[in-house]
């Protein structure tokens, strides 16, 4: 009886321990699992070195030409194709707009060409009418005078005639202050170089007047005025037009007074295909 108690007792003791070593087991498996709706917890340090020491995955790559841009698709979806009448409105609203532009761009520089031309340069623009300057200045020509009461020999300028006339006349000048000028008939003399009159018995000779003489053929108004003078008076100026046979000038009229002149003729500006400095 007392062995088959003993045996009795060892199979009890061998039961209890099986049945605390799965009840252990079960314990560990409860503490694994994550419950629903608990964070899990950051793994330690040891595990984040054996993490980071897995080999990296390697990310597909997107495919060439392919680009995911939903701000680009979405435009696309959104553009519709245009009419033919739609396009032109574009079109002529681009055309205006460059217009503008342009004008807003050239209003200044034109405005401020305007200033200097007018009141630094002191110029003024002109219209020639008539063919009695030609073949430099043409019917209908514009030119820029250059305001000034003083000019040069040779230079062209305007003028307010001493005749009755609702226009300035456009010439060029010929003799200057200081010029001896004498007549024989209606024909005037004009010379620059020379020093003193010639003899009267030279006057007639024309190869033995002096060099730079001018002759020109008169009418009996400016003869009378001319006959009288031995020098062009300071501040007076005799003119010519370029053209000759289709001119009135000095010819006609007699000496231009320097307070009647305007300007110089400096510069053409049209037509376009004769723009340019005036001689």
């Amino acid at each position: 009886m007392d062995e088959i108690r003993e045996r009795f007792k060892r199979l009890k003791r061998q039961l209890k321990r099986k049945l605390n070593k799965n009840k252990k087991t079960n314990k560990n498996k409860k503490k694994k699992r994550p419950q629903p709706g608990q964070k899990k917890k950051r793994p330690r340090s040891n595990e984040r070195i054996e993490l980071s020491n897995e080999e990296p995955r390697l990310k597909p790559r997107p495919k060439e030409g392919v680009i995911d841009d939903p701000v680009a698709s979405s435009k696309k979806r959104k553009r519709k194709k245009l009419t033919k009448e739609e396009i032109e409105k574009r079109k002529k609203k681009k055309k205006k707009e460059n217009i503008v532009e342009i004008v807003k761009f050239m209003l200044p520089v034109v405005l401020f060409a305007i200033f200097v031309f007018f009141f630094i340069l002191k110029t003024s623009p002109h219209m020639v009418d008539g063919d009695s300057m030609n073949p430099t200045l043409l019917n209908g020509d514009r030119v820029i005078v250059r305001r000034t009461k003083v000019p040069k020999r040779y230079e062209i300028i305007t003028f307010k005639p001493p005749v009755k006339s609702e226009f300035q006349y456009v010439k060029r000048v010929i003799g200057m202050p200081g010029d001896l000028v004498w007549t024989e008939g209606n024909d005037l003399f004009i010379n620059h170089q020379a020093e003193s009159l010639p003899d009267a018995s030279e006057l007639s000779a024309a190869h033995e007047l002096p060099d730079g003489t001018i002759k020109v053929n008169i009418s009996q108004e400016a003869l009378d005025q001319m006959s009288q003078l031995r020098k062009i008076p300071k501040g007076h100026y005799f003119v010519l037009g370029d053209n000759r046979n289709n001119s009135s000038d000095s010819r006609t009229f007699g000496l231009v007074d320097g307070q009647a002149i305007e300007g110089v003729v400096s510069f053409r500006f049209a037509p376009f295909n004769n723009i340019g400095w005036i001689k």
